[in-house]
């Protein structure tokens, strides 16, 4: 009976095992993932892809829901101890190998940071689209987000992401870079096409042009999963808004996008520090290049953002 007792606690503790190793969080796509010929030239294949470049692995975090980042780039825990930063001495691309640029943008729409006010609160929702008719080990992108237009320290983003863990599938997570030359990124939950998707960047304990306290948070309102990244502002004015926009990684053909040919981005809300709405009667749009030419077209009203794109191989 003891020896019986004994092989069940074996067998039961080599179980919990497996489960905490299944339950390990997801890594991200890597260069070397996506197929040789996709791949941008002269960038190392450990190299991982977020929604802000190619980075150094090293230089990637990842927080849990209950801790914070810092003004300094450290995550302060729960119990108020700090893991402290060192900046990245990587350098990091974007998705042609080139540097200093550092992001895939092919289509957005902005404010124009000259007038809009400091953000205090935005919010939008979206559908999760259909998966690309061709699989290259592309990356795809989609969000909204907020930065400070008279300073560019960072971003903040709720991100819909195409295969951004290797996975061939919808994810959420919630990002922010990129203090010290560090990205940093939350847990994700998975999200499937038609899913509908709300997304909120929110500001606290205010004063004046700045909250020095954010949320960035992600809802799939299909499932009820959620998902949450807390972060401190650097002290930024969070006066550019972006309505929506759309990134990419090792896409050379219009196949390697959604197959429905779009996004739209609605119920567009963004408040200023006073909570009075701000958001723009009239946006601004970005056509990058860098990528095939699938006739992208950034469409607006005040409320909504629509991204078309050919999706044809």
């Amino acid at each position: 009976m003891n020896l019986s007792r004994r092989i069940c606690a074996a067998l039961f503790a080599a179980t919990a095992l497996i489960g905490a190793a299944s339950a390990a969080p997801p890594a991200l796509t890597r260069v070397g993932d996506a197929n040789a010929e996709a791949r941008p030239p002269g960038v190392p294949l450990d190299y991982v892809v977020t929604p802000n470049g190619l980075f150094h692995p090293s230089c990637v975090g990842r927080l849990e829901e209950d801790e914070t980042l810092s003004d300094q780039g450290d995550v302060i825990r729960p119990d108020g101890s700090r893991l402290k930063a060192t900046a990245c001495p990587y350098p990091r691309f974007n998705a042609l190998g080139e540097q200093p640029q550092f992001n895939g943008w092919i289509a957005a729409s902005d404010s124009d940071a000259n007038v809009t006010p400091p953000a205090k609160k935005m919010v939008a929702t979206f559908v999760v689209p259909s998966g690309p008719t061709a699989q290259v080990g592309q990356v795809l992108y989609y969000f909204p987000g907020l930065e400070d237009g008279q300073g560019v320290q960072t971003i903040l983003q709720p991100v819909l992401a195409w295969n951004g863990f290797n996975d061939s599938a919808w994810t959420m997570t919630n990002w922010n870079c990129c203090k010290s030359g560090k990205t940093w990124h939350g847990p994700s939950i998975s999200v499937a096409t038609g899913h509908k998707i709300h997304g909120t960047m929110k500001g606290s304990n205010c004063s004046g042009s700045s909250c020095t306290n954010w949320q960035i948070a992600s809802a799939d309102k299909t499932t009820g999963q959620k998902t949450k990244f807390n972060t401190e502002s650097y002290g930024q004015a969070f006066t550019w808004y972006f309505g929506g926009a759309k990134e990419a990684y090792f896409v050379s053909q219009c196949g390697h996008f959604p197959a429905n040919g779009s996004i739209k981005f609605t119920g567009i809300h963004v408040y200023d520090m006073n909570g009075v709405e701000s958001t723009p009667a009239n946006w601004g749009s970005f056509l990058g290049g860098g990528a095939p030419s699938c006739h992208y077209v950034v469409a607006t009203t005040q409320n909504t953002t629509t991204i078309t794109f050919d999706s044809a191989p």
